[in-house]
């Protein structure tokens, strides 16, 4: 009687040993596991971050260079403009004093 109770007791003293170990194996497994994976969101963030500072300065410099573009575009068109006029005047300053 005495001797099944001990080894009942130690049956399950191994169990759950065995079970604790088992317990403590997964936690650290888990804490592994989730440190590796705010470390790679913290890197995907910062890479995403990057992409969309880079992003946003290429469109400003893209829409500056546009602007710049379409402002000279339109200086020459009305510098044309202007001397087509001037050209105009003068012959008809040409023609009346001819």
């Amino acid at each position: 009687m005495l001797n099944s109770i001990v080894v009942k007791t130690l049956k399950a003293s191994v169990i759950t040993v065995a079970l604790l170990g088992t317990s403590l194996t997964a936690q650290a497994d888990t804490s592994l596991l989730s440190g590796v994976a705010q470390k790679l969101e913290h890197s995907i963030s910062e890479q995403v971050q990057g992409m969309l500072a880079k992003a946003q300065t290429e469109l400003s410099l893209s829409i500056q260079s546009q602007v710049s573009e379409m402002v000279f575009e339109f200086d020459e068109s009305d510098a044309i403009n202007t001397n087509t006029k001037v050209l105009t005047a003068d012959k008809a300053k040409l023609s009346i004093n001819q």
